[in-house]
């Protein structure tokens, strides 16, 4: 009786952190607008600041409990979202894959996010609302970690770790590029110490992936304040990552 016991408290442990390992997250939709076509979709007539003559669009935000959103570009492959049209009389077609904003908000503290659906090209018959539902993929991380290493601002250091042998590939004045594989991605900070103590941040400002998945070549640029000197240099990276499939549902109808 005492083992089965004990086996009853393992598995319920074990299964408290199975949960407790999972991504947990929740969603809110915060606004959406509706502009129809005007009339013989003369785009002069369109409002202004508006790419083309329509658009029916959603944001929301998803908000992570025990997970970091992370800003490695996914070059459009996260979002299957599909719109469709719904008439006055409860039928629908579909309008194809919605639009998805690929440079999405992130809060400071990198639990929530941004995001915006949507669909600019609608049926010539009048409709009553558009509905989204779908899938979007959300790159995040269990924590950050940093790697320091001793730092000489010259083509060709190296920066050895657990991020795999990255190479400074090119500095000039208080620009920094850096070039390594896959394990690149995941640097979501670059900071130079100096010998005094004084820490500079650096900004990226460019991000490019050359090669295929699994063998591919990343260059990440970052911008300083000041010309970069020797001393350290500290890497803030991603652990634990992961990408997270959220389901969507989203009805944005008609408001007058």
């Amino acid at each position: 009786m005492k083992v089965t016991c004990l086996a009853a408290s393992f598995l319920m442990a074990s299964t408290s952190l199975a949960f407790a390992d999972t991504a947990a997250y929740s969603l809110k939709q915060t606004g959406a607008s509706f502009i129809e076509a005007p009339p013989s979709r003369d785009s002069n007539l369109a409002p202004m600041g508006l790419s083309g003559s329509e658009k029916v669009e959603t944001h929301a935000v998803i908000s992570f409990s025990n997970r970091l959103i992370t800003d490695i570009p996914t070059f459009g492959k996260d979002a299957r979202v599909t719109a469709t049209a719904i008439f006055g009389n409860k039928s629908r077609v579909t309008l194809g894959t919605a639009e998805y904003s690929a440079f999405r908000k992130t809060s400071d503290d990198k639990k929530k996010s941004l995001f915006t659906i949507s669909v600019s090209r609608l049926p010539d018959k009048p409709i009553v609302g558009v509905d989204f539902s779908g899938t979007i993929q959300f790159s995040v991380a269990k924590s950050l970690k940093k790697l320091v290493s001793s730092f000489q601002p010259k083509s060709g250091t190296k920066i050895s770790g657990v991020l795999g042998n990255i190479t400074i590939s090119k500095i000039e004045g208080t620009s920094l590029a850096l070039t390594g594989d896959s394990r690149l991605s995941g640097v979501a900070s670059v900071k130079v110490i100096k010998s005094d103590g004084t820490v500079m941040a650096g900004e990226k400002v460019s991000y490019s992936l050359q090669g295929l998945e699994g063998n591919s070549t990343v260059i990440s640029q970052w911008q300083f304040n000041q010309p970069i000197p020797s001393g350290k240099i500290e890497l803030s990276y991603y652990d634990g990552l992961e990408t997270i499939e959220v389901p969507v549902s989203f009805l944005v109808m008609k408001p007058y």
